[in-house]
């Protein structure tokens, strides 16, 4: 530790700007550093700084930095990225007519860094400390020797497509030009918005192309990546390709292991070809069945898919013949690997069967509960249900949106939903200029068409209809505005339907299973150490899903209404009868309300016990 006085700065602050402080609590987000029992951040560059770490102090006050960012003298210094003039050293507040950020690395100026006035030139303490080889021979950008150029010169990166200022590395017989930290781009990656590996080349021929992940143009005379097994298809910018959110920092070029021909990702082994298959989530042989030999389909929805918990219509499937499993046919061969923009790490797919009262999830990119397959990446525990899992990053062909195809996953990627109207975490971005539209994954997943029981036809997901006045829900007698909300209609009937009262609130969730209570409320602490018994003599609260299929429908015990979801709670409470609830808010409120209850006929047996 080395302890100096704060002589440089006349103007010391004792706080972070707020901005920085907002930076430093995505950092936590980000690293899942919130079980860290102390956390230092350097007031420069805002990385945490380790317990190790050599680090100096402020006498004044609490602030703390890495000793790569802070310099070893207040002296003027001469750097070969900017021989013209000496840099002088600048505390806290970058100049006023300045650009704010590094020449070096392009990120924001913080505490301490170097700067001439006369050609507006800033590098951050750090970056002054590495400055670059003035000649590089092994760099896998170009097969000639590189030489750095001491120069104020805009040029074109020739590996990335992209503007760059000062200090190229060039090879003059090729007239080529590279950002420093181009020169030694990765060959072969994975990506997390592509399941095949993409490799960089320095010209794609001559072509019109989007790159797949931000949607803007990519110049086929530059650097990009692509993907061998489909080049015209897929091509992505160099700098898109290698962020931190896209790439797993992992060079494949030369790497031992395993080729990504020989991976098997193949869910099934085939038993006849076209007429059974052996699959990976099944102890049976299941035969391929075509919608018109199947007589045992019940149209009205009620027979489901085991993967993506969706009900069989008149589409392909496969069935067992010893019991009731179905799987869709499209859904039985999902890979058993999936590459997701949720992660750098791959997906692998669970048939979700190891315990069925913990088989209830909440997909990690909708938001909402399942209980059919699942893609689970291990490391950080995040799990995707079988629709989320398929939506591609660079697009969405969806029809409640009049730019078809043009939405994407972007950063910032929280945002509201053009669809439910709701805050989400995580939503799609139109790219047409001047369109401020964004969908979530819950509403980017409807089905597009679905079939409420004991209805003849199908119902279709409609928005924006041109037409005069409001409609009216069937289900819940209130009014629905076309003009401002999503929702389902009949084309035969003219009837109209909210979303809520057509999926409910577990769309992705197949009905007839149990579960303990916390699984499917949450593990609301209030709830926790309230309601668990010791003992199991006395039974264990449960909570089962069940249709809402009766001809009169449930009393809700918690808000008095007649339950109008097609899937709502039973619940099986301790010394409580068997009770319904609409939605997952009563079912919480109602175990609140009884709580005391609850408590004092588990004194009342502590005491006899």
């Amino acid at each position: 530790m080395r302890i100096d006085e704060h002589f440089w700065s006349p103007a010391h602050s004792h706080e972070l700007s707020e901005d920085d402080l907002w930076k430093i609590i995505d950092i936590v987000k980000e690293e899942n550093l919130f079980r860290s029992p102390v956390l230092y951040f350097c007031c420069d560059c805002l990385e945490p700084i380790a317990d190790n770490d050599r680090r100096c102090r402020c006498s004044l006050c609490t602030k703390q930095w890495h000793l790569r960012c802070i310099p070893a003298s207040p002296d003027d210094i001469h750097h070969p990225f900017h021989s013209y003039h000496p840099l002088k050293l600048l505390i806290d507040v970058p100049p006023h007519n300045s650009k704010r950020e590094c020449d070096a690395c392009q990120e924001e100026l913080q505490s301490y860094f170097y700067h001439c006035s006369m050609c507006d030139f800033s590098m951050h303490v750090r970056c002054s400390k590495d400055p670059p080889p003035p000649i590089v021979e092994t760099a896998k950008c170009h097969e000639h020797t590189l030489t750095c150029m001491v120069r104020n010169d805009t040029f074109t990166c020739n590996a990335c497509g992209t503007h760059g200022e000062r200090c190229p590395y060039v090879c003059a017989p090729c007239g080529v030009m590279f950002h420093r930290e181009c020169i030694n781009l990765p060959h072969v990656i994975n990506i997390n918005r592509h399941d095949h590996r993409v490799s960089h080349t320095y010209s794609l021929g001559f072509g019109k192309r989007k790159c797949m992940i931000c949607h803007k143009k990519v110049d086929w005379r530059y650097g990009a990546y692509s993907c061998s097994k489909c080049p015209d298809y897929y091509v992505v910018h160099s700098k898109c390709a290698t962020r931190v959110d896209v790439w797993d920092g992992e060079e494949l070029e030369g790497l031992e292991g395993v080729a990504e021909e020989d991976i098997d990702v193949s869910p099934f082994k085939v038993i006849e070809e076209g007429i059974s298959i052996e699959h990976f989530s099944h102890e049976h042989i299941l035969y391929k069945i075509e919608d018109e030999d199947d007589i045992d389909i019940q149209r009205d929805g009620s027979i489901r898919c085991e993967a993506c918990v969706h009900p069989i219509f008149s589409e392909k499937h496969y069935k067992c013949v010893e019991c009731d499993f179905i799987i869709h046919e499209t859904c039985a061969n999902l890979p058993l690997r999936k590459r997701h923009w949720l992660s750098t790490k791959p997906f692998y797919l669970n048939a979700n069967k190891d315990d069925i009262t913990k088989s209830l999830f909440r997909c990690g990119a909708c938001e909402t509960t399942s209980n059919g397959f699942r893609y689970t990446e291990p490391d950080e525990g995040v799990s995707l249900d079988m629709r989320c899992a398929f939506v591609i990053s660079s697009y969405c062909d969806y029809e409640c949106h009049p730019h078809i195809g043009m939405l994407i996953w972007a950063q910032p990627n929280r945002g509201d939903c053009g669809g439910c109207m709701l805050l989400k975490k995580h939503v799609l971005r139109c790219t047409e200029p001047e369109c401020d539209f964004s969908l979530c994954l819950a509403c980017a997943t409807l089905p597009k068409k679905i079939k409420r029981k004991g209805d003849e036809h199908f119902l279709f997901l409609r928005h924006g209809e041109k037409a005069n006045g409001k409609y009216w829900c069937e289900v819940c007698e209130t009014v629905l505005d076309p003009h401002e909300e999503w929702f389902y209609t009949c084309h035969v009937s003219g009837v109209t339907f909210h979303i809520k009262c057509v999926v409910g609130e577990f769309p992705n969730a197949k009905p007839g299973f149990t579960y303990h209570y916390q699984s499917v409320l949450g593990e609301t602490p209030s709830l926790i150490y309230s309601r668990v018994y010791v003992s199991s003599d006395y039974g264990e609260e449960i909570i089962h899903l069940v249709p809402n299929d009766r001809v009169t429908r449930p009393k809700c015990a918690s808000c008095g209404s007649r339950c109008l979801p097609p899937l709502i709670l039973r619940l099986f409470l301790v010394d409580t009868y068997e009770v319904y609830c609409c939605d997952v808010k009563c079912a919480l409120q109602f175990m609140m309300d009884t709580t005391e209850v609850y408590q004092e006929l588990k004194r009342k047996r502590n005491l006899i016990n």
